[in-house]
């Protein structure tokens, strides 16, 4: 099983769209099994899934149903227990076919948690280092599936870097304009920053417990040692933007060109040390998403994937060849992904 983040440090960059129909294609499509998790405090991935109608089981006040935070137990007191809850929304209950761990507001609280671990960490408190390891957790819980699919925000906070610590790999959506390769950019020395004062902390619990004592505690309690092993960049995707008609012809804006045309090299420069030996340079890009905004709102509305929307959806006109268009990018994106992660059949 492998644990997939998306990610950047720019929003609006069409992420949430991008993660939640990868997964629900890759499961049509590729066979594979997914767990979605909302790990982003606005749950944007959540809405797109779960009909309004429905929100209030897992966020009003009576709330039935468990999200997220019901898996959080007592982090005070440098201590985490993850409940063993079972998957709150299945895939026979929506659109998308997926099994979900809804996200949550109150993210921000374990984010605030999240930070206070972290400093205690270089105290030599192994609770603590506990903490900052959760999502090792949540991957011995669901360790049948293929992949967890993990949503964040673009934070660079204390929440993202623990996620980032244990994923396996990262895939940052971007968008055309020179916001998205900053992005990038603030992604590079955000990592190379902690993935340095971990190691550090590490070094001081091997000093202060002795080596073999750390080691056992890190097999007892899914504790990462060896971080070069976590957190691989595995490629990105550029969400194309609207181009300008004059005369009837289509027309590039040169300013979206030009950043276009320099991403390649600015993420390699910024994330290519992160890549996997088996993943070359030149398969970073594993494609484009297309500009159908028209069809997104529609999507949201109908809880649909955008590949799966008809005429009983509210499609109409020539929205259908936007969702013919979108299905083919995405079956591009879905196919090197998977060649990247070398789980294409036949690899």
């Amino acid at each position: 099983m492998k644990i997939l983040t998306f990610f950047n440090n720019k929003g609006g960059v069409g992420k949430t769209t991008t993660v939640v129909n990868l997964a629900s294609y890759l499961k049509k499509h590729f066979n594979k099994n997914v767990l979605l998790v909302d790990l982003d405090p606005q749950s944007n991935s959540t809405q797109l899934i779960v009909p309004e109608e429905n929100w209030e089981d897992f966020y009003a006040e009576t709330a039935t149903r468990a999200t997220i935070m019901s898996y959080f137990g007592d982090m005070d007191e440098g201590n985490i227990s993850l409940e063993n809850i079972e998957i709150p929304i299945k895939s026979q209950e929506n659109k998308y076919n997926l099994d979900m761990i809804p996200g949550h507001p109150n993210l921000s609280i374990i984010d605030d948690k999240l930070s206070r671990s972290w400093n205690n960490m270089f105290a030599k408190e192994k609770g603590d280092l506990r903490i900052v390891n959760w999502l090792n957790q949540l991957r011995g819980m669901f360790s049948d599936y293929d992949y967890i699919f993990i949503d964040v925000g673009p934070s660079l906070g204390a929440l993202n870097r623990s996620i980032l610590l244990n994923t396996d790999y990262f895939l940052a959506p971007m968008g055309s304009d020179i916001f998205s390769v900053i992005g990038v950019g603030n992604i590079e020395s955000w990592i190379k920053r902690w993935r340095s004062d971990y190691e550090t902390a590490i070094s001081t619990f091997m000093s202060g417990y002795g080596e073999d004592s750390i080691k056992e505690f890190a097999r007892k309690y899914s504790v990462n040692l060896n971080i070069n092993e976590t957190t691989k960049f595995i490629g990105y995707s550029v969400q194309q933007y609207s181009k300008r008609k004059f005369k009837g012809k289509v027309r590039p804006v040169q300013a979206y060109e030009n950043v276009i045309s320099k991403m390649d090299d600015k993420i390699y420069n910024s994330l290519g040390n992160l890549l996997p030996e088996s993943v070359k340079r030149e398969n970073m890009k594993i494609g484009d998403v297309p500009y159908v905004y028209s069809i997104v709102p529609l999507s949201q509305t109908a809880n649909c994937p955008i590949f799966d929307l008809d005429y009983q959806s509210g499609l109409r006109g020539n929205q259908s060849s936007s969702v013919g268009e979108y299905t083919k990018y995405l079956d591009e994106i879905a196919t090197n992904l998977l060649k990247n992660l070398g789980d294409l059949n036949g690899d």
